[in-house]
């Protein structure tokens, strides 16, 4: 796998301050953002359900599998070199549920979050 394609949705500063979060480290697999639902989303991937991937994380890798939702973010630290072991861990049978609830609470937040800037705030 050679590259990691994430929708993220460019109107949430959420979304943006985690995607700058995302770039700003060091990686085993290269990460391309892509805004969803955007007309180079639905060229590149036509294939995906494009109204799904403004509610949903989705990834795309270079060897075409989709991933989404709390999958999709558990990817985005795989593909980091200081998060793929929690990416690992937290992929386990014993911690996924929890993983996905806790990403469900986030997403469903997020807009909300968002207003919130010290949550925001980039590191100087």
């Amino acid at each position: 796998m050679l590259t990691l394609t994430v929708l993220y949705d460019a109107r949430c500063d959420l979304c943006c301050r985690i995607r700058a979060w995302l770039q700003s480290q060091p990686k085993y697999v290269e990460l391309a953002f892509l805004p969803a639902g955007t007309d180079a989303a639905r060229r590149r991937f036509p294939h995906l359900n494009h109204q799904a991937t403004l509610t949903e994380l989705t990834l795309v890798s270079s060897r075409g599998e989709v991933y989404r939702g709390a999958k999709a973010w558990l990817m985005c630290l795989w593909a980091l070199r200081e998060y793929r072991a929690w990416s690992l861990r937290l992929a386990s049978p014993e911690l996924m549920p929890l993983a996905r609830r806790l990403i469900a609470r986030v997403s469903s937040q997020r807009f909300k979050l968002g207003h919130y800037r010290w949550l925001l705030r980039r590191e100087t």
